[in-house]
Order: structure tokens, then C-alpha cells, then sequence
């Protein structure tokens, strides 16, 4: 598993992934729509076990109500283009790809380079 999260205790979602380490796209966020919505990690539930799966599509089958006209179209949706959740789900994430990694490390050095600029008054 290249990139993985674990899920926040207080989160809906603990119940289903409890303390194991689930597959994400990538451990940079995105916005999911459009401007404004909040930051995701997208949830690749493709690779999840089938009892996850499963218990993760009776709960979007209960959000999505009336929309979602059965639970197989829930699982079926699931499996097809995996789940956005919200980074406020989540206690952490990580992982053992060495791009994503060095990627990260470059964003953040870049990012505080930034703001020692801003604080010497240098930009």
C-alpha cells in the first residue's frame, strides 16, 4: 500500500476501519467539487476488504437516500470511483512511496522558506 490514513477515533467512520491503516490516493488533499468544499483524502475502496466494503456501503446507502436507489448501487458507486472523505476524519497519514514523500518535503521546506521571507521582511 503506497499511501494509507487512519481513521479518527471520533469519526462515523471509526466503527468500520477502526486503528488499521486504509488505502488512499495520495497523502496530499484535495477540494473534491468546487471552491470553498473542504479538503479530502480520496479513500481507494477498491482496495479495501470485502466486510469494509460492504459496511461502508450500508452507511452511504443511509446518507444517500433517496438518490442512491439501492444499497448494490451504493457498493456499486463505491467500488467505481472510491470515496472522498473530509481530512477532519482522519488522525494521520502516510506513505512508503519515495515521490510522494520527497514531494511533500519540497512543498513543506518551500512553504517555510515563504514564510521566514515574510517574517524578515525580505518579499
Amino acid at each position: 500500500m503506497a499511501c494509507w490514513g487512519i481513521i479518527e477515533t471520533e469519526s462515523v467512520f471509526y466503527e468500520i476501519f477502526k486503528n488499521t491503516r486504509i488505502p488512499i490516493r495520495s497523502i496530499v488533499p484535495f477540494v473534491p467539487r468546487e471552491e470553498g468544499m473542504p479538503l479530502c483524502y480520496m479513500v481507494l475502496t477498491k482496495d479495501l476488504p470485502n466486510d469494509a466494503i460492504e459496511k461502508l456501503s450500508r452507511k452511504i446507502y443511509e446518507v444517500w437516500k433517496p438518490e442512491c436507489k439501492n444499497l448494490q448501487q451504493a457498493r456499486d458507486y463505491l467500488l467505481a470511483n472510491g470515496l472522498p472523505l473530509k481530512t477532519s476524519h482522519f488522525s494521520g497519514v502516510g506513505s512508503d512511496d519515495y515521490f510522494q514523500m520527497t514531494g511533500v518535503a519540497l512543498n513543506a521546506a518551500l512553504r517555510f522558506a515563504q514564510v521566514e521571507a515574510i517574517a524578515n521582511d525580505e518579499i
